[in-house]
């Protein structure tokens, strides 16, 4: 047999460790006994060192993150606490337990695709880290990043770690909104809007459907902050929002404040009599209010003068074009009296 083919070994025992200034330092007696001696074997790893299997339980169990080992057919080999807590199992219950069967079934596929480029030697710096989901053992779905490390020999091992992303996407979420939303009615603001204007339009461009706008503006909301005051027009703007939301069939549309006193909904698959029912809504309930509570004259009434126009049949090219025939037709409703509806010609 000639050298290269021979297989090479190192070990590992547990002898001082020279620290930097000097002085020696003992491994962890618990770890490592001075009798037992762990080995890694390169044999057939192709130059990898891959840890003796027994060693392995001890090794990860120090770890500061939750990390599993899984086999080539996908069973835990070993696994540390942390991640059998994060999993809400006992190691040995977990110990031989099929590892894909806590992904959510949409990742697995991405899961062995991962496993697929460890084993061609693919999985780079680049390709090793996803965002998956995984069922715990109460049935809690959990949002994690999955780093694994592929170790080549006879039976080649998968390190996995996991990272928790719960408070990571609740955080992103609530930044989400934040940005998404006008923090005084808390409807959509006008970034939201047109983000969502444009994916409406293309998605009912897609599958041939209407999709309209309709343009709500508060009349007279000068004269009513000139006599009332700022504070009052705000709570003022509030309830008309309010008003607005319950018009907005549920799952079926975006309201949002398009600028001052100026609303403005986007209605996917709405056409022209559809979306002037939503309109008439509207007009209810504005016409509803009451600021009596507020303390202002019982007598006092607020009313809206609107715009609406659809896409049916290619008449519009752009979504902005259909929004601007919309603000056309609101500004035909307010020469016209206001209190009224108006759709494009």
């Amino acid at each position: 047999m000639t050298r290269s083919a021979q297989s090479k070994r190192l070990y590992l025992t547990s002898a001082p460790v020279s620290e930097a200034n000097g002085s020696s330092a003992e491994l962890n007696p618990s770890l490592y006994n001075r009798n037992d001696v762990s080995r890694i074997d390169f044999s057939g790893a192709g130059g990898y060192a891959v840890p003796h299997l027994e060693s392995l339980p001890a090794l990860i169990e120090y770890l500061s993150e939750a990390v599993l080992v899984v086999n080539s057919s996908g069973s835990i080999v070993c696994i540390n606490s942390k991640a059998a807590q994060f999993l809400g199992h006992t190691q040995g219950a977990l110990r031989g337990h099929c590892w894909p069967d806590f992904l959510v079934k949409r990742y697995q596929l991405s899961y062995q695709n991962m496993v697929d480029m460890g084993r061609r030697g693919l999985l780079s710096q680049l390709h090793n880290l996803a965002e998956m989901a995984i069922i715990c053992a109460n049935g809690d779905v959990k949002d994690i990043e999955l780093s694994m490390t592929y170790l080549p020999s006879d039976d080649p091992l998968l390190v996995i770690v996991m990272r928790d992303l719960t408070s990571h996407k609740a955080q992103c979420h609530k930044l989400h909104m934040l940005a998404c939303t006008d923090p005084l009615t808390a409807l959509a603001n006008r970034r939201h809007f047109d983000e969502m204007l444009q994916k409406y339009w293309d998605e009912c461009n897609k599958t041939q459907s209407p999709v309209s706008v309709l343009i709500v503006d508060v009349d007279y909301f000068k004269q009513f902050n000139d006599q009332y005051g700022h504070i009052q027009g705000d709570e003022c703007l509030r309830r008309i929002a309010a008003a607005i939301s319950l018009a907005v069939p549920r799952g079926q549309g975006l309201a949002a404040r398009y600028g001052g006193e100026e609303f403005a909904l986007v209605l996917p698959y709405h056409d022209e009599a559809m979306t002037k029912a939503v309109a008439l809504k509207v007009q209810h309930y504005v016409r509803q209010l009451n600021f009596c509570e507020q303390g202002l004259p019982e007598d006092l009434c607020v009313s809206v003068s609107q715009g609406h126009a659809s896409e049916i049949n290619g008449q519009f090219r752009t979504p902005f074009a259909m929004l601007c025939a919309a603000d056309t037709a609101l500004y035909r409703a307010k020469s016209e009296g206001r209190d009224c509806i108006s759709t494009c010609c």
